[in-house]
Protein backbone atom coordinates (compact mmCIF):
# COMPACT_ATOMS: atom_id res chain seq x y z
CA UNK A 1 0.00 0.00 0.00
CA UNK A 2 1.61 3.51 -0.67
CA UNK A 3 -0.83 6.42 0.48
CA UNK A 4 -0.31 9.88 1.25
CA UNK A 5 -1.18 12.36 -1.73
CA UNK A 6 0.11 9.42 -4.17
CA UNK A 7 -2.08 7.00 -1.41
CA UNK A 8 -4.31 10.82 -1.23
CA UNK A 9 -23.91 8.02 2.98
CA UNK A 10 -25.59 8.19 2.79
CA UNK A 11 -28.93 9.40 4.18
CA UNK A 12 -30.52 12.53 2.86
CA UNK A 13 -28.95 12.40 -0.46
CA UNK A 14 -31.56 14.41 -2.86
CA UNK A 15 -31.36 17.38 -5.40
CA UNK A 16 -29.34 15.66 -7.62
CA UNK A 17 -31.77 14.36 -10.16
CA UNK A 18 -32.71 17.66 -12.71
CA UNK A 19 -29.49 17.37 -14.38
CA UNK A 20 -31.04 18.85 -17.69
CA UNK A 21 -31.82 21.84 -15.87
CA UNK A 22 -28.75 22.12 -14.08
CA UNK A 23 -26.28 21.86 -17.41
CA UNK A 24 -29.27 24.88 -18.76
CA UNK A 25 -27.62 27.15 -15.77
CA UNK A 26 -24.34 26.44 -17.48
CA UNK A 27 -23.42 29.76 -19.22
CA UNK A 28 -25.99 31.78 -17.73
CA UNK A 29 -25.24 34.71 -16.17
CA UNK A 30 -27.53 37.17 -14.26
CA UNK A 31 -25.21 39.82 -14.09
CA UNK A 32 -25.26 41.32 -10.56
CA UNK A 33 -21.82 42.03 -9.25
CA UNK A 34 -20.47 40.58 -5.95
CA UNK A 35 -21.67 42.46 -2.53
CA UNK A 36 -19.48 42.44 0.15
CA UNK A 37 -20.17 39.74 2.33
CA UNK A 38 -18.74 39.51 6.07
CA UNK A 39 -17.57 36.70 7.33
CA UNK A 40 -17.77 35.03 10.81
CA UNK A 41 -15.87 32.39 12.58
CA UNK A 42 -17.76 29.81 14.90
CA UNK A 43 -16.99 30.28 17.93
CA UNK A 44 -16.24 26.95 19.10
CA UNK A 45 -13.59 26.59 17.47
CA UNK A 46 -11.46 29.89 16.52
CA UNK A 47 -9.02 29.30 13.75
CA UNK A 48 -5.34 29.06 14.19
CA UNK A 49 -4.62 30.81 10.89
CA UNK A 50 -7.84 32.65 9.44
CA UNK A 51 -8.17 31.90 5.37
CA UNK A 52 -8.33 34.75 2.99
CA UNK A 53 -10.82 33.54 0.58
CA UNK A 54 -11.19 35.82 -1.80
CA UNK A 55 -12.92 36.25 -4.45
CA UNK A 56 -9.41 37.35 -6.70
CA UNK A 57 -10.78 36.46 -10.76
CA UNK A 58 -14.71 36.99 -9.37
CA UNK A 59 -16.64 37.73 -12.75
CA UNK A 60 -20.67 38.11 -12.67
CA UNK A 61 -22.20 35.46 -10.64
CA UNK A 62 -24.80 32.72 -12.11
CA UNK A 63 -27.89 34.03 -11.06
CA UNK A 64 -30.16 30.64 -10.79
CA UNK A 65 -33.14 29.75 -9.64
CA UNK A 66 -34.17 26.14 -10.14
CA UNK A 67 -34.94 24.13 -7.46
CA UNK A 68 -33.83 21.20 -6.34
CA UNK A 69 -29.82 21.55 -8.44
CA UNK A 70 -28.09 22.99 -5.68
CA UNK A 71 -26.48 20.20 -3.58
CA UNK A 72 -23.70 17.52 -3.99
CA UNK A 73 -23.39 15.52 -0.35
CA UNK A 74 -20.49 13.75 -0.50
CA UNK A 75 -17.49 11.59 -2.61
CA UNK A 76 -18.64 11.23 -6.32
CA UNK A 77 -22.17 12.41 -6.01
CA UNK A 78 -23.68 8.98 -4.80
CA UNK A 79 -24.05 6.10 -2.28
CA UNK A 80 -23.03 3.76 -5.10
CA UNK A 81 -19.96 6.01 -6.05
CA UNK A 82 -20.37 6.29 -9.74
CA UNK A 83 -19.33 9.74 -10.22
CA UNK A 84 -22.03 10.53 -12.54
CA UNK A 85 -25.15 13.01 -12.95
CA UNK A 86 -27.80 12.46 -15.62
CA UNK A 87 -28.36 15.26 -18.39
CA UNK A 88 -29.52 15.40 -21.24
CA UNK A 89 -27.87 18.70 -23.11
CA UNK A 90 -24.46 18.79 -25.28
CA UNK A 91 -21.58 20.09 -23.44
CA UNK A 92 -21.01 23.83 -23.21
CA UNK A 93 -17.61 25.74 -22.89
CA UNK A 94 -16.26 26.02 -19.56
CA UNK A 95 -14.77 29.53 -18.03
CA UNK A 96 -12.84 29.97 -15.10
CA UNK A 97 -15.33 31.72 -12.88
CA UNK A 98 -13.66 32.47 -9.18
CA UNK A 99 -10.50 31.23 -7.46
CA UNK A 100 -10.38 31.26 -3.29
CA UNK A 101 -7.40 31.24 -1.75
CA UNK A 102 -7.65 29.49 1.51
CA UNK A 103 -4.27 29.20 3.14
CA UNK A 104 -3.82 25.79 2.38
CA UNK A 105 -4.79 22.79 0.33
CA UNK A 106 -7.68 21.25 -0.29
CA UNK A 107 -7.58 17.61 -1.06
CA UNK A 108 -11.38 16.41 -0.79
CA UNK A 109 -13.65 17.27 -3.18
CA UNK A 110 -15.54 20.68 -1.77
CA UNK A 111 -19.43 19.50 -1.07
CA UNK A 112 -22.57 22.36 -1.34
CA UNK A 113 -26.08 22.29 0.32
CA UNK A 114 -28.16 25.10 1.63
CA UNK A 115 -26.78 27.76 -0.04
CA UNK A 116 -22.94 27.04 0.82
CA UNK A 117 -20.15 25.12 -0.58
CA UNK A 118 -17.86 23.53 2.63
CA UNK A 119 -14.26 23.12 1.82
CA UNK A 120 -11.68 21.64 4.21
CA UNK A 121 -7.66 22.06 4.30
CA UNK A 122 -5.14 21.10 5.59
CA UNK A 123 -4.65 24.19 8.05
CA UNK A 124 -7.57 21.68 9.84
CA UNK A 125 -9.99 24.73 8.65
CA UNK A 126 -13.41 24.04 7.34
CA UNK A 127 -14.66 26.92 5.54
CA UNK A 128 -18.48 27.86 3.94
CA UNK A 129 -18.29 29.67 0.64
CA UNK A 130 -20.76 31.41 -1.42
CA UNK A 131 -20.65 29.15 -4.36
CA UNK A 132 -21.47 31.62 -7.06
CA UNK A 133 -19.05 33.82 -6.04
CA UNK A 134 -16.39 32.51 -3.34
CA UNK A 135 -16.89 34.84 -1.21
CA UNK A 136 -16.49 33.68 2.66
CA UNK A 137 -19.38 32.72 4.83
CA UNK A 138 -18.19 31.49 7.72
CA UNK A 139 -14.88 29.61 8.90
CA UNK A 140 -13.97 26.94 11.88
CA UNK A 141 -10.82 25.37 13.28
CA UNK A 142 -10.39 21.68 14.28
CA UNK A 143 -7.12 22.78 15.60
CA UNK A 144 -3.40 22.23 14.99
CA UNK A 145 -2.71 20.03 12.31
CA UNK A 146 0.46 18.13 12.27
CA UNK A 147 3.67 19.62 10.93
CA UNK A 148 7.17 18.21 9.92
CA UNK A 149 5.04 15.04 9.19
CA UNK A 150 7.99 12.89 8.04
CA UNK A 151 10.09 13.37 10.85
CA UNK A 152 7.59 12.91 13.42
CA UNK A 153 5.95 10.06 11.28
CA UNK A 154 8.69 8.25 10.13
CA UNK A 155 6.96 8.83 6.51
CA UNK A 156 4.21 11.02 4.38
CA UNK A 157 4.04 13.64 2.16
CA UNK A 158 1.37 16.08 2.99
CA UNK A 159 3.06 18.04 5.58
CA UNK A 160 0.94 20.08 7.28
CA UNK A 161 -1.24 17.59 7.75
CA UNK A 162 -4.92 18.40 8.88
CA UNK A 163 -8.18 17.19 6.67
CA UNK A 164 -7.43 15.53 3.66
CA UNK A 165 -10.64 13.77 3.54
CA UNK A 166 -13.85 14.52 1.64
CA UNK A 167 -16.84 15.96 4.19
CA UNK A 168 -20.13 14.58 3.72
CA UNK A 169 -23.44 16.30 4.44
CA UNK A 170 -26.58 14.92 5.80
CA UNK A 171 -29.09 17.21 4.06
CA UNK A 172 -31.86 16.40 6.43
CA UNK A 173 -30.01 17.71 9.17
CA UNK A 174 -28.46 20.68 7.62
CA UNK A 175 -25.36 19.18 9.01
CA UNK A 176 -21.48 18.91 7.33
CA UNK A 177 -19.31 16.30 8.91
CA UNK A 178 -15.49 16.49 8.66
CA UNK A 179 -12.61 14.37 9.82
CA UNK A 180 -8.94 16.24 11.03
CA UNK A 181 -5.62 15.08 11.99
CA UNK A 182 -5.21 17.29 15.41
CA UNK A 183 -1.96 17.92 17.01
CA UNK A 184 -1.98 17.75 20.18
CA UNK A 185 2.18 18.43 21.13
CA UNK A 186 5.31 16.46 21.87
CA UNK A 187 4.15 14.33 18.18
CA UNK A 188 1.27 12.87 19.43
CA UNK A 189 -2.05 13.09 17.38
CA UNK A 190 -5.60 11.93 17.33
CA UNK A 191 -8.43 12.40 14.39
CA UNK A 192 -10.87 14.57 15.31
CA UNK A 193 -14.84 14.44 13.88
CA UNK A 194 -16.74 17.50 13.86
CA UNK A 195 -20.17 18.21 12.53
CA UNK A 196 -20.81 21.94 11.70
CA UNK A 197 -24.41 23.56 11.03
CA UNK A 198 -23.83 24.38 7.34
CA UNK A 199 -26.03 27.60 7.51
CA UNK A 200 -24.53 29.08 10.89
CA UNK A 201 -20.95 27.01 11.15
CA UNK A 202 -22.28 26.28 14.66
CA UNK A 203 -20.51 23.21 16.35
CA UNK A 204 -22.99 20.07 16.64
CA UNK A 205 -21.10 17.09 16.86
CA UNK A 206 -17.49 16.69 18.24
CA UNK A 207 -15.98 13.53 18.91
CA UNK A 208 -12.29 11.91 18.91
CA UNK A 209 -12.57 8.82 16.15
CA UNK A 210 -9.00 6.98 16.65
CA UNK A 211 -9.97 3.25 16.42
CA UNK A 212 -9.12 1.27 19.50
CA UNK A 213 -5.37 0.54 18.60
CA UNK A 214 -3.59 -2.94 19.49
CA UNK A 215 -0.65 -2.33 21.58
CA UNK A 216 2.39 -0.57 20.17
CA UNK A 217 0.60 1.34 17.29
CA UNK A 218 -0.04 4.74 17.10
CA UNK A 219 -2.42 7.44 15.36
CA UNK A 220 0.51 9.26 13.95
CA UNK A 221 0.93 6.26 11.56
CA UNK A 222 -2.57 6.33 10.71
CA UNK A 223 -3.83 8.41 7.34
CA UNK A 224 -7.68 9.52 7.52
CA UNK A 225 -7.47 9.75 3.52
CA UNK A 226 -10.85 7.65 2.14
CA UNK A 227 -13.62 10.23 2.15
CA UNK A 228 -16.44 10.25 4.49
CA UNK A 229 -19.75 8.31 3.57
CA UNK A 230 -23.15 8.72 5.94
CA UNK A 231 -26.10 6.24 6.15
CA UNK A 232 -27.48 4.24 9.30
CA UNK A 233 -27.74 7.19 11.15
CA UNK A 234 -24.02 7.13 11.22
CA UNK A 235 -20.62 8.52 9.93
CA UNK A 236 -18.18 6.29 8.48
CA UNK A 237 -14.28 6.98 8.57
CA UNK A 238 -11.91 5.41 6.65
CA UNK A 239 -7.85 4.99 7.56
CA UNK A 240 -4.47 3.72 6.24
CA UNK A 241 -0.92 4.46 6.05
CA UNK A 242 1.35 7.74 5.80
CA UNK A 243 3.05 7.80 1.80
CA UNK A 244 5.66 5.23 2.73
CA UNK A 245 3.49 2.77 5.44
CA UNK A 246 5.74 3.80 8.29
CA UNK A 247 5.55 2.19 11.54
CA UNK A 248 2.79 -0.47 12.65
CA UNK A 249 -0.78 0.29 11.15
CA UNK A 250 -3.92 -1.29 10.40
CA UNK A 251 -6.46 -0.74 7.79
CA UNK A 252 -9.68 0.57 9.23
CA UNK A 253 -13.22 1.66 9.21
CA UNK A 254 -14.78 3.33 12.48
CA UNK A 255 -18.30 4.33 12.44
CA UNK A 256 -19.91 6.61 15.00
CA UNK A 257 -23.34 7.96 15.64
CA UNK A 258 -24.55 11.27 14.34
CA UNK A 259 -26.34 12.25 16.98
CA UNK A 260 -26.19 11.02 20.65
CA UNK A 261 -23.89 8.58 22.75
CA UNK A 262 -20.84 7.70 19.49
CA UNK A 263 -21.66 4.09 20.17
CA UNK A 264 -18.69 3.57 17.74
CA UNK A 265 -17.84 0.20 15.39
CA UNK A 266 -15.37 -0.54 13.53
CA UNK A 267 -13.86 -3.34 11.19
CA UNK A 268 -9.97 -3.76 11.44
CA UNK A 269 -7.91 -5.66 8.25
CA UNK A 270 -5.54 -7.62 8.43
CA UNK A 271 -6.01 -8.47 11.90
CA UNK A 272 -3.72 -11.68 11.90
CA UNK A 273 -0.84 -9.09 10.96
CA UNK A 274 -0.47 -5.66 9.82
CA UNK A 275 -1.42 -3.21 6.99
CA UNK A 276 -5.09 -3.43 4.78
CA UNK A 277 -5.04 0.25 4.11
CA UNK A 278 -8.13 1.82 3.65
CA UNK A 279 -7.23 4.40 1.65
CA UNK A 280 -8.82 4.18 -2.19
CA UNK A 281 -7.64 6.65 -3.52
CA UNK A 282 -9.55 9.32 -1.88
CA UNK A 283 -12.60 7.25 -2.66
CA UNK A 284 -15.63 6.91 -0.14
CA UNK A 285 -17.07 3.50 0.89
CA UNK A 286 -19.70 2.17 -1.34
CA UNK A 287 -23.46 1.66 0.43
CA UNK A 288 -26.09 -0.20 -1.00
CA UNK A 289 -29.76 0.15 -0.29
CA UNK A 290 -29.79 -2.08 2.78
CA UNK A 291 -26.87 0.42 4.27
CA UNK A 292 -24.11 -2.51 4.08
CA UNK A 293 -20.54 -1.13 3.01
CA UNK A 294 -18.24 -1.94 0.62
CA UNK A 295 -14.56 -1.08 1.36
CA UNK A 296 -11.21 -2.18 -1.08
CA UNK A 297 -8.28 -2.43 0.94
CA UNK A 298 -3.96 -2.86 0.06
CA UNK A 299 -1.49 -4.90 1.20
CA UNK A 300 0.27 -6.50 3.73
CA UNK A 301 2.92 -4.27 5.62
CA UNK A 302 5.46 -5.23 5.16
CA UNK A 303 4.87 -5.89 1.67
CA UNK A 304 4.63 -9.41 1.05
CA UNK A 305 6.03 -11.23 -2.03
CA UNK A 306 5.28 -10.21 -5.31
CA UNK A 307 2.85 -12.47 -7.36
CA UNK A 308 0.36 -13.06 -4.59
CA UNK A 309 -1.88 -14.27 -2.88
CA UNK A 310 -1.01 -11.67 -0.30
CA UNK A 311 -1.05 -13.78 3.09
CA UNK A 312 -3.30 -11.89 5.56
CA UNK A 313 -7.22 -11.62 6.09
CA UNK A 314 -8.92 -9.05 4.41
CA UNK A 315 -5.83 -7.71 2.42
CA UNK A 316 -5.52 -7.24 -1.16
CA UNK A 317 -9.53 -7.57 -1.26
CA UNK A 318 -13.26 -5.74 -1.84
CA UNK A 319 -14.79 -6.46 1.81
CA UNK A 320 -18.44 -6.26 2.28
CA UNK A 321 -19.69 -4.77 5.72
CA UNK A 322 -22.89 -5.02 7.49
CA UNK A 323 -23.47 -1.52 9.15
CA UNK A 324 -22.56 -2.14 12.65
CA UNK A 325 -19.00 -2.79 10.14
CA UNK A 326 -19.44 -6.65 10.60
CA UNK A 327 -17.87 -8.61 7.60
CA UNK A 328 -20.42 -10.48 5.39
CA UNK A 329 -18.24 -11.41 1.92
CA UNK A 330 -14.86 -10.49 0.83
CA UNK A 331 -12.78 -11.13 -2.66
CA UNK A 332 -9.08 -11.32 -2.77
CA UNK A 333 -7.20 -10.68 -5.97
CA UNK A 334 -5.14 -14.00 -5.65
CA UNK A 335 -2.52 -11.77 -8.25
CA UNK A 336 -2.26 -9.09 -6.04
CA UNK A 337 1.30 -9.20 -4.34
CA UNK A 338 3.91 -6.44 -3.09
CA UNK A 339 2.43 -3.22 -3.29
CA UNK A 340 -0.27 -3.67 -5.68
CA UNK A 341 -3.22 -2.21 -4.08
CA UNK A 342 -6.40 -3.38 -5.21
CA UNK A 343 -7.84 -0.33 -3.14
CA UNK A 344 -6.35 2.21 -5.23
CA UNK A 345 -9.81 3.52 -5.94
CA UNK A 346 -13.13 2.65 -4.31
CA UNK A 347 -15.77 -0.04 -5.13
CA UNK A 348 -18.45 1.06 -7.37
CA UNK A 349 -21.89 -0.11 -7.23
CA UNK A 350 -23.63 -1.07 -11.06
CA UNK A 351 -27.03 -1.10 -11.34
CA UNK A 352 -27.19 -4.92 -11.72
CA UNK A 353 -26.29 -5.84 -8.69
CA UNK A 354 -22.67 -6.34 -9.25
CA UNK A 355 -19.84 -4.24 -8.61
CA UNK A 356 -16.71 -2.84 -10.19
CA UNK A 357 -13.29 -2.83 -8.46
CA UNK A 358 -9.77 -2.21 -10.09
CA UNK A 359 -6.12 -2.17 -8.41
CA UNK A 360 -2.54 -1.96 -9.28
CA UNK A 361 -2.56 -5.66 -11.16
CA UNK A 362 -4.59 -3.37 -14.16
CA UNK A 363 -7.19 -5.93 -13.28
CA UNK A 364 -11.00 -4.97 -13.25
CA UNK A 365 -12.77 -7.40 -11.05
CA UNK A 366 -16.51 -7.31 -11.36
CA UNK A 367 -18.62 -9.01 -8.80
CA UNK A 368 -21.90 -9.79 -7.07
CA UNK A 369 -22.87 -7.25 -4.59
CA UNK A 370 -24.28 -10.11 -2.58
CA UNK A 371 -22.15 -12.20 -2.19
CA UNK A 372 -18.40 -11.05 -4.00
CA UNK A 373 -18.25 -13.92 -6.09
CA UNK A 374 -16.59 -12.99 -9.42
CA UNK A 375 -18.11 -12.67 -12.54
CA UNK A 376 -15.44 -11.29 -14.80
CA UNK A 377 -12.02 -10.04 -14.73
CA UNK A 378 -10.84 -7.56 -17.80
CA UNK A 379 -7.33 -7.46 -17.75
CA UNK A 380 -5.42 -4.50 -19.35
CA UNK A 381 -6.67 -1.70 -17.96
CA UNK A 382 -4.56 1.60 -17.43
CA UNK A 383 -0.87 -0.09 -18.07
CA UNK A 384 0.06 2.23 -14.99
CA UNK A 385 -1.74 2.13 -11.54
CA UNK A 386 -5.28 3.04 -11.33
CA UNK A 387 -5.87 5.33 -8.97
CA UNK A 388 -9.12 7.17 -7.86
CA UNK A 389 -12.67 6.74 -8.29
CA UNK A 390 -13.84 5.52 -11.47
CA UNK A 391 -16.71 6.60 -12.91
CA UNK A 392 -19.18 4.85 -14.60
CA UNK A 393 -21.88 5.98 -17.07
CA UNK A 394 -25.56 3.95 -16.69
CA UNK A 395 -26.59 5.23 -20.83
CA UNK A 396 -23.37 2.96 -22.41
CA UNK A 397 -22.66 0.96 -19.34
CA UNK A 398 -18.94 1.41 -19.18
CA UNK A 399 -17.00 2.65 -16.80
CA UNK A 400 -13.92 5.29 -17.08
CA UNK A 401 -10.73 4.56 -14.48
CA UNK A 402 -8.12 7.23 -13.72
CA UNK A 403 -4.44 5.88 -14.44
CA UNK A 404 -1.59 7.43 -12.47
CA UNK A 405 0.65 7.15 -15.69
CA UNK A 406 -1.99 9.62 -17.39
CA UNK A 407 -5.10 9.36 -19.04
CA UNK A 408 -8.58 8.11 -18.15
CA UNK A 409 -9.36 4.14 -19.41
CA UNK A 410 -13.04 3.46 -20.29
CA UNK A 411 -13.82 0.16 -20.11
CA UNK A 412 -17.17 -1.49 -21.48
CA UNK A 413 -18.50 -3.83 -18.81
CA UNK A 414 -20.72 -5.22 -21.16
CA UNK A 415 -17.84 -6.73 -23.38
CA UNK A 416 -14.60 -6.30 -21.52
CA UNK A 417 -13.17 -4.37 -24.18
CA UNK A 418 -10.69 -1.52 -22.84
CA UNK A 419 -10.61 1.39 -25.05
CA UNK A 420 -8.12 3.93 -26.36
CA UNK A 421 -6.78 5.92 -22.92
CA UNK A 422 -8.57 9.27 -23.31
CA UNK A 423 -5.25 11.83 -22.73
CA UNK A 424 -4.77 15.01 -20.84
CA UNK A 425 -5.88 13.93 -17.58
CA UNK A 426 -5.10 11.37 -14.70
CA UNK A 427 -7.44 12.54 -11.96
CA UNK A 428 -10.80 10.76 -10.43
CA UNK A 429 -13.15 11.82 -13.18
CA UNK A 430 -16.75 13.24 -12.62
CA UNK A 431 -19.99 12.37 -15.41
CA UNK A 432 -22.23 15.21 -16.29
CA UNK A 433 -24.19 13.66 -18.91
CA UNK A 434 -22.12 12.95 -21.81
CA UNK A 435 -19.05 15.00 -21.09
CA UNK A 436 -16.47 13.47 -18.36
CA UNK A 437 -14.53 15.79 -16.76
CA UNK A 438 -11.59 15.14 -15.22
CA UNK A 439 -7.94 17.19 -13.85
CA UNK A 440 -4.32 16.74 -14.81
CA UNK A 441 -2.58 16.50 -11.12
CA UNK A 442 -0.30 18.12 -10.31
CA UNK A 443 0.08 20.21 -13.23
CA UNK A 444 -3.35 22.40 -12.98
CA UNK A 445 -5.74 21.59 -16.13
CA UNK A 446 -9.30 20.87 -16.28
CA UNK A 447 -10.21 18.58 -19.74
CA UNK A 448 -13.61 18.05 -21.02
CA UNK A 449 -14.42 14.86 -23.01
CA UNK A 450 -17.24 12.95 -25.11
CA UNK A 451 -17.65 10.25 -22.86
CA UNK A 452 -19.54 8.62 -26.10
CA UNK A 453 -16.27 8.86 -28.36
CA UNK A 454 -13.11 10.05 -26.49
CA UNK A 455 -12.68 12.83 -27.91
CA UNK A 456 -11.53 15.96 -25.84
CA UNK A 457 -13.02 18.91 -25.99
CA UNK A 458 -11.78 21.33 -23.93
CA UNK A 459 -8.70 21.79 -21.68
CA UNK A 460 -9.04 24.60 -19.27
CA UNK A 461 -6.11 26.15 -16.80
CA UNK A 462 -6.76 25.83 -13.21
CA UNK A 463 -4.59 28.66 -12.22
CA UNK A 464 -2.72 26.51 -9.23
CA UNK A 465 -1.11 23.21 -9.25
CA UNK A 466 -3.71 20.15 -8.19
CA UNK A 467 -3.52 17.60 -5.21
CA UNK A 468 -3.56 14.30 -6.05
CA UNK A 469 -6.69 12.63 -6.85
CA UNK A 470 -7.98 16.21 -7.11
CA UNK A 471 -11.69 15.40 -8.77
CA UNK A 472 -14.69 18.21 -9.15
CA UNK A 473 -17.78 18.46 -7.84
CA UNK A 474 -20.97 19.94 -9.12
CA UNK A 475 -23.66 22.18 -8.52
CA UNK A 476 -25.66 25.32 -9.15
CA UNK A 477 -24.24 25.58 -12.93
CA UNK A 478 -20.98 25.07 -11.65
CA UNK A 479 -17.63 22.84 -11.17
CA UNK A 480 -15.57 22.80 -8.37
CA UNK A 481 -12.13 21.82 -8.19
CA UNK A 482 -9.76 21.53 -4.96
CA UNK A 483 -6.60 23.15 -5.07
CA UNK A 484 -2.77 23.39 -3.26
CA UNK A 485 -4.30 26.36 -2.20
CA UNK A 486 -8.32 26.59 -2.47
CA UNK A 487 -10.73 26.03 -4.34
CA UNK A 488 -10.93 27.00 -7.99
CA UNK A 489 -14.65 27.40 -9.80
CA UNK A 490 -15.83 26.76 -13.41
CA UNK A 491 -18.78 27.78 -15.22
Amino acid sequence: MTSGPHAVGLRGWRALGTLAALLAALGLAGCTPAAPHAAHTSASHPPAARPTPGATDIRPPVTLTIPGVNAWLGYHADSARTGALAASLPHAPATRAWTANLGGAVYGQPVVADGLLIAATETDQVVALNPATGQLAWSASLGTPLTNVDAIAGCGNIDPLGITSTPVIDAATGTVFVVGEVSTGGGAVHHQLEGFSIPTGKVVLSEAVDPSLPPGESPVNLLQRASLALANGRVYIGFGGNFGDCGEYHGWVVGVEESGPPDPVSFEAAPDGQGGAIWMGGGAPAIDANGDLYVGTGNANPDPPAGGPDPLRFTESVVKLSPTLQPLAAFKDQTAGGDEDLGTGNPVLLPDGRLFSVGKTDVGYVLSQSTLAQTAAIHGICGSDPDGGPAYDAATGRIFVPCRGGGIQPVDLATGAVGPLMSGADGSPTLVGSTLWAAQYPDGTLSAYNAQTGALLQTISVGSSVPNFATPAVADGFLYLGTTSGVVAFR
